[in-house]
């Protein structure tokens, strides 16, 4: 009875561990945060949670890692992503100073990081050549061109010296788009929430719908699970490989625009660098195998959370010095999904170590009978 009465309780939780871990990774390190927030002598308030929600590891690199989710559950990866973020954030803000039109500049963003992506997406697909060769190849090339770009074109053009794309200040498009949508935030019982969150939010709960609720997202983990079945079941796989990529290039284009809007500038030598493996930090801490075909699209969503708080984290500690900072954040992740892979396999293990006598038992009855 007792045993019933335990299994009664464990079995929800073991099974919300199992479909819903990274809420349960998001809520302890949220509360190592907040004790090292006390620790340090300070009061956590919800100011510290609205610096998490738009810290550029969430609004920027968690947009992005949407579209390496969709990659990673196609089995594939894009290593391009923050080359990608640093070309198309100097063609957005190019466009900007140029026509000081909203629209022109939102417009240039996702057609740029489409265009990004299809590059990747056609490479991958239809010439047969391995995905990490084709990113790491276009990782090098884009923030190249980003190089020789902030330096060939004119300063007024790329609104700043010869290292770094500026928007121009001192317009009413400017003051909307930086100050307003960039910087501004929404309000609700008390809680500020960024404007660039809120995008972000949004278009987590687009991809959701469309990764769980649609024939596409459904062929995309058909992809991921077993292209050859799928193939036989008439999916067309290169369309399906093709397109995450270019999915993935256009969340490039809305994450380079909140990185116009929300610090106003972009330094192609310096900008986005490892933002490619923070977005598949995300991705893994959001509960995505990274062998494809599973995981759930709002993982990326907490995923983000906790790559963001942990940073945070690291940065609170004022004994921790700056050099060994990445230490910590690689020694974290590791743990978190060591959790993650270890808990579920050694369960199994147990399990069938305790289920086994019983097992033993029962074959050995009938053999002492027809004794």
């Amino acid at each position: 009875m007792e045993e019933k009465t335990r299994n009664k309780f464990w079995r929800p939780v073991q099974s919300l561990w199992r479909e819903h871990s990274y809420i349960f990774v998001f809520v302890v390190i949220l509360i190592v945060y907040v004790i090292t927030i006390e620790a340090n002598g300070k009061t956590f308030t919800s100011g510290h949670l609205s610096s998490i929600l738009s810290s550029q590891n969430t609004v920027v690199v968690g947009t992005m890692a949407i579209g390496m989710a969709l990659v990673i559950i196609t089995g594939q990866i894009d290593l391009s992503i923050g080359s990608a973020l640093v070309l198309c954030s100097g063609v957005t803000v190019v466009v900007f100073n140029l026509t000081d039109n909203i629209l022109l500049t939102v417009l240039a963003a996702l057609a740029s990081g489409l265009v990004l992506g299809a590059v990747n997406g056609v490479l991958v697909a239809y010439a047969k050549i391995p995905p990490f060769i084709v990113t790491l190849g276009t990782m090098l090339i884009y923030r190249s061109l980003a190089l020789w770009a902030v330096r060939e074109i004119p300063s007024s053009v790329s609104g700043s010296s010869s290292s770094q794309f500026a928007m121009e200040s001192g317009t009413r498009s400017y003051e909307w788009l930086r100050m307003g949508f960039g910087t501004g935030s929404l309000r609700i019982a008390g809680f500020a929430i960024p404007y660039v969150s809120i995008l972000f939010l949004l278009c987590v709960a687009l991809f959701v719908v469309i990764a769980g609720n649609t024939k596409y997202g459904k062929v995309v983990y058909a992809v991921g699970s077993n292209d050859k079945a799928a193939r036989l079941a008439g999916v067309n796989v290169q369309r399906i490989q093709a397109s995450v990529f270019m999915m993935t290039g256009l969340l490039v284009g809305v994450a380079s625009l909140i990185q116009a809007c929300k610090v106003g500038n972009i330094t192609p030598a310096s900008s986005g660098r490892s933002y490619e493996m923070y977005a598949i930090a995300a991705v893994v801490l959001g509960g995505i195998a990274m062998a494809g075909g599973r995981g759930n699209m709002a993982g990326v969503l907490f995923g983000a959370l906790s790559y963001s708080a942990i940073d945070f984290i690291i940065v609170s500690i004022p004994a921790l010095s700056a050099d060994i900072q990445d230490t910590f954040q690689g020694l974290v992740l590791i743990l978190v999904i060591l959790v993650q892979t270890a808990g579920p396999e050694l369960r199994e293990r147990f399990g069938s170590r305790r289920r086994r006598p019983r097992a033993d038992a029962g074959s050995a009855a009938p053999a002492s009978t027809s004794g």
